[in-house]
This record gives C-alpha cells, structure tokens and sequence, in this order.
C-alpha cells in the first residue's frame, strides 16, 4: 500500500475506529481501491450497463459558467443566500450524529468555521435560487425519473452535500442508482454489495441494524468479492449502483450535488433488485403513496426506449441507449434462471424486457 492510501484510512480511523486496519489487511484494501479515470461517455456508460461504480474525474457539473470551484468558502455563502431561513433543516452534528433542525445559514455557519461537525446531504436543489446556478445536466441528461409522475420525482432527489471533517455517514443503501459531484473537499467511500455484506455480518441501518450504528468489520470488508473503495475530489464525479450498501467518511471540508437516478443502461437491474428484495420506498412513511411504483416506472421506462428509438442519433446517445444491449447481457450474466423467470411473469417487466431485446439487432 502506498504512503498516501495508508494515511487516509489512518486519518479515517481516527473518525471511526471500526476502520482501523492491520498491515495485512492494508494489503489487501490496496487492490480494493477504484482510481478515478478521465471522463468519457464511454466510460460513464460502459460502467453504468455492467452495474459497477465509477469515478470520473473533469465531468463538469458547472457553477456560475465555470467547471472549477476556485473559492469554496464563496460557493458557500452563496448556498446560504439561497435558501429561506425560515424553513430549518434536519443536520447530523458532532462526532455522534446528532440530528438538529437549524437554519442553512447556520449551517454555513459551522461549516465555514471549521469548528464544528455538521453534514446535510439532502438539501434539496429543485425549484430553489440555487438550481439556476448549477448545471446538472451531466447528472440528469439520461435520467427517467424527473420525466415521471409526482411520486418518480420525489425518488430523483436533486440535492446538495455540504460535510465537515471527521463527518462519518453510517453504512447504508439507496433506492435508485446514484451521482455524486463534488466542487470541493474529499471523502472516503467504502461500498459493498448489500446482501453479500449481510451475509459476512455486515449491516445496512436501511435494510435491518439492530444497534444505533450498523456493525461493521473491517477484516470481513476486506474478505466480501464486492468490496472497494475511493476517495471523491474536487471536480470528479461518482457513478454508484443502488445495490451498494455505503458507508462515508468526510477527509475534508466537502460540498457536492448528487441525485438518484433511472437510465436505460442499468434498468434492469434497479427494477430486478426491487421486484425481488423490495424496495426501500415501501419502508418508510410514504410506503402507500408509493405502491405500484416499481411498475409504473417499468412501463415509464419501456415508453421512454420506444420514443428514443424513433429519435435523432444525438437524442439517442445522451440517453446511453447504444449501450442497453449489453446492459442486457450483463443482466442475463447476473440474474439466476429462477429469478429470471420470476421477473418475466411480471408484465411490466416482461414488456420492457422485449423492448430491450429488439434493440439487440
């Protein structure tokens, strides 16, 4: 392992201790890590249709025009002149995660003074000052769910991350695939796949911690086929399967955009994932509201594929849709037969499953 890995998990075990590895399991992180690579269409969806995460450095998610965040401190001001005080939001503070409601400004506040452990992670950005000023296109150009009904909306969750040094978010998973653009900062991701974590002992606080903290173990991390991790800096942008358990750790003062989202080129496996283990949204409040809505978004996402094919090649490539054949042989590869069959006695999925498969000529 290189001087600069072992310093950020030394760095990061001083936040959590549960990240306190030997030498022998250093060894084994070092061939864990994924390294960001250059930015390239192909690499976004490549890795998007084989269900694996990656980290994409110059995507330009712009600020004002610019792709690089010269003055973070100014970027946050701005973030506090864009939100209305009156309306307090649900902050994890300190070293324990307490959740506060305070005001954005106070937020910043902290923030700025670098005294303070605070962390949000959805502040919500649709419809706010703040939407105006950043370009997220990159993040949302191949995105089914701001297209949908109210309740496919709510899923996408356009939102700003704003995180103070030693901020440790416990492991936990998300409904929808994910981005996450950082502007400044950094921070350590370890992720696994959610049910082999289980497995080995590992915990998910959505899916099942029994304790205030999910348990975790290093030694077992370094033992799971699925396990990797990174650090996300400024200006580089994570890609993150849904079927990712996570768990973050805040290396320095970080400010990030990040959404969930529903493309052609990893359908398959989100609408696989919810139709066989459930999803996330049929756990929480909204869990009514919400019934029904892995098929709408099945039938929402066989209309989309059948409109695209009838549009311009441009249209067409922004939306990865060149790259669902082989998002579908990376599905055939990764789903048993069983639950292959399972799926396809369902006919929304059915439905879209033949769409995908005439794309294959």
């Amino acid at each position: 392992m290189s001087d600069d890995d072992r310093a950020i998990w030394t760095d990061a075990a001083g936040f959590d201790s549960t990240l306190r590895a030997s030498d022998s399991q250093l060894r084994k992180l070092s061939r864990k890590r994924l390294l960001p690579r250059r930015y390239s269409r192909q690499a976004l969806f490549t890795a998007m249709a084989s269900g694996q995460p990656v980290l994409l450095s110059g995507s330009e998610v712009l600020v004002n025009g610019t792709p690089t965040v010269e003055d973070p401190d100014a970027l946050a001001k701005m973030i506090a002149r864009s939100f209305d005080d009156s309306e307090p939001i649900s902050v994890q503070t300190g070293r324990s995660g307490t959740r506060r409601n305070i005001p954005v400004s106070e937020l910043v506040r902290r923030w700025l003074g670098r005294k303070h452990i605070v962390s949000v992670t959805d502040l919500h950005v649709r419809g706010t000052r703040l939407e105006r000023e950043i370009a997220t296109d990159l993040l949302s150009l191949f995105n089914l769910l701001p297209l949908g009904s109210e309740h496919m909306r709510r899923q996408e969750m356009m939102t700003l991350v704003v995180s103070s040094r030693g901020n440790v978010t416990d492991s936990h998973s998300d409904d929808p695939d994910g981005s996450n653009h950082c502007f400044c900062g950094r921070k350590l991701w370890l992720a696994w796949e959610t049910f082999e974590g289980q497995r080995a002992g590992l915990q998910d606080v959505q899916r099942g911690a029994t304790g205030e903290k999910a348990a975790f173990d290093i030694a077992a991390f370094c033992r799971l086929q699925s396990a990797r991790w990174w650090v996300v800096a400024a200006n580089e942008t994570l890609f993150l399967p849904g079927k990712l358990t996570h768990k973050v750790i805040t290396l320095e003062p970080y400010i990030g955009i990040g959404s969930f989202y529903v493309a052609p080129g990893s359908c398959l496996d989100s609408l696989s994932r919810w139709y066989v283990h459930g999803p996330l949204w049929c756990m929480d409040e909204d869990a009514e509201d919400n019934a029904g809505l892995v098929d709408e978004i099945a039938y929402a996402m066989n209309a989309k594929i059948e409109w695209l094919t009838q549009q311009p090649p441009k249209v067409r490539r922004e939306w990865g849709l060149d790259f669902a054949p082989q998002s579908l042989a990376h599905w055939q590869r990764s789903w048993p037969k069983r639950r292959r069959d399972m799926l396809m006695a369902r006919p929304p999925f059915a439905r879209l499953m033949r769409t995908m498969q005439s794309l294959e000529g």
